[in-house]
C-alpha cells in the first residue's frame, strides 16, 4: 500500500517474495502492517468505535451520490477547456431513515452540452436536507464548484450542498474494516466485490461498463457512433454502472 516502486524492486531484490518475508525486513506504517498481517492469516480487521463515529457523521435522508464525466482533447462546447471534466451523468440513491431507497438518474444527449441540465435536474432529485454521501468526495464536490462558476444563477443552491458531503470511504481509510481481498486498495472497485463475493448483482464484471474510464471514453465518442442502432445498448450500458456505484 502506497509503497514507492523502487522500494518495492528493493524487497524483491533482497529476497522478499512473500508477506512473510516483508513483514521480517522491513518497517511498516499502520495501513501496511494490517494489509501484510491479514494477508497472511486470512482473517478481517473491524474497528466498531471507528463505524460508529462516521455514522455519527451521516444525516438522513442520506443521497449516495456518484457523477461521470467525459473529456475532449478539442472542446466541443462553449466554455469548456481541453480535457476537461465534464459532467455528463449522476446516479443518486435516496435512503429513508426507514430504508426506503429511491432512485434517480441523468444521463445527457451526447450532441449537446449536457451541464446546465444536469445541473438543473439535480438541484430537483436531491432531498432539500440529509447527508450526501459520495465515494472519495472531492471528485463530486470540485465538479459541483466548477458548475456553480460556470452558472451564478445556480451558484447559491450548489455550494450549499458541498457542507452536506459525507465521504464513504472514510472508514475504510481509517481501517474501521479491511479485508485482506482489498489488496491494499480503498477503491470502491476492489472494497465492494470484497465484502459481496459471488453477487452478480453488485458486481462490476458482469457489467458493459466496468469503471468511470470506460464510461468517460464511451460518451466522449458517442456522438460518432455510425450504427445508431446500437446507441440504446450503449445507454443501457452508462446507467447500470452509474446506478451501480450508488447502489
Amino acid at each position: 500500500y502506497r509503497m514507492r516502486e523502487k522500494d518495492k524492486f528493493a524487497l524483491y531484490q533482497g529476497g522478499a517474495t512473500t508477506y512473510e518475508d516483508v513483514s521480517n525486513l522491513v518497517t511498516l506504517n499502520d495501513t501496511q502492517r494490517v494489509q501484510v498481517d491479514l494477508a497472511v492469516s486470512g482473517g478481517e480487521l473491524i474497528d466498531k468505535g471507528i463505524i460508529r463515529a462516521f455514522l455519527q457523521t451521516v444525516d438522513y435522508p442520506i443521497s449516495f451520490f456518484d457523477f461521470e464525466t467525459f473529456q475532449n482533447a478539442i472542446p466541443r462546447f462553449d466554455h469548456q477547456r481541453s480535457y476537461m471534466q465534464m459532467t455528463f451523468q449522476y446516479s443518486l440513491h435516496v435512503m429513508s431513515d426507514t430504508s426506503e431507497l429511491r432512485h434517480f438518474e441523468y444521463l445527457g444527449n451526447e450532441n449537446t452540452d449536457p451541464r446546465r441540465e444536469l445541473a438543473e435536474r439535480m438541484l430537483i432529485d436531491l432531498p432539500e436536507t440529509g447527508s450526501i454521501m459520495a465515494y472519495n468526495q472531492s471528485f463530486e464536490i470540485s465538479r459541483i464548484r466548477e458548475l456553480a462558476e460556470l452558472f451564478p444563477d445556480l451558484s447559491e443552491q450548489l455550494t450549499t450542498l458541498v457542507d452536506r458531503f459525507v465521504d464513504l470511504i472514510i472508514p475504510f481509510r481509517k481501517l474501521g474494516y479491511y479485508h485482506p481481498n482489498f489488496n491494499g486498495s480503498f477503491s470502491i472497485k476492489s472494497v465492494l466485490p470484497a465484502l459481496f463475493p459471488g453477487d452478480p448483482e453488485l458486481d462490476y464484471k458482469e457489467l458493459g461498463i466496468q469503471d468511470g474510464g470506460m464510461a468517460m471514453d464511451t460518451f466522449a465518442n458517442l456522438h460518432l457512433l455510425k450504427d445508431k442502432s446500437k446507441g440504446g445498448g450503449i445507454i443501457k450500458n452508462l446507467l447500470d454502472s452509474c446506478h451501480l456505484d450508488t447502489l
